[in-house]
């Protein structure tokens, strides 16, 4: 009884739906709103897919080599000497100076060069603001590990020091979540 009551109910409602389609005016296709009347439609742009962190620790390490390249001799000197502009770490030495731009600035914050520094090669230019942040970013660091880490006795490591990386963790932008571990996380012994 059940099995006729669902079959007539679905009949109907077949019906009714088939009737109200044969009323209706046909639907016309569908225009972008932005296309002018005459005007061909535009060809969809691909989406845009990031850049691999491999790929770019490997353009970060090539232009290090590049740069090193043209400086031969010079390794040793110190960086405020041999680049224009330099305004944090000056008396390091240029080869430890591009090997920190590249593991601490790049790495720690999944950029390559020409996210602080312009792409024609003028590395001395304040002109992109993510230069000027990541100097605001270094004095910060520095305040927390002189004023705040330092007084703090009960740390494990003798020498804490703060990185990009203790926050930003990779990527541009300080993530607020944290993931959950899915297995119990080995706890340091202390002593």
């Amino acid at each position: 009884m059940r099995s006729m009551l669902a079959a007539a109910l679905l009949a109907a409602v077949t019906a009714t739906a088939c009737a109200r389609t044969q009323q209706e005016a046909p639907v016309a296709a569908a225009v972008p709103i932005a296309a002018a009347a005459g005007a061909a439609p535009a060809a969809p742009t691909p989406r845009r897919q990031p850049v691999s962190p491999m790929k770019m620790d490997t353009v970060r390490r090539d232009a290090v080599a590049t740069l090193l390249a043209t400086l031969k001799g010079r390794e040793h000197e110190p960086a405020g000497v041999v680049f224009k502009n330099v305004k944090l770490h000056k008396d390091m030495p240029v080869r430890e100076f591009l090997s920190m731009m590249d593991e601490q600035y790049g790495r720690g914050l999944g950029f390559t060069c020409v996210n602080c520094h312009m792409d024609n090669g003028d590395y001395a230019s304040d002109e992109r603001k993510n230069k000027v942040i990541a100097r605001q970013m270094e004095r910060m660091q520095r305040d927390i590990d002189n004023k705040y880490i330092a007084k703090v006795k009960e740390l494990d490591d003798p020498r804490p020091k703060t990185t990009c990386v203790m926050c930003h963790r990779g990527t541009p932008h300080m993530p607020n979540t944290m993931d959950v571990p899915t297995a119990p996380v080995a706890q340091r012994k202390r002593g």
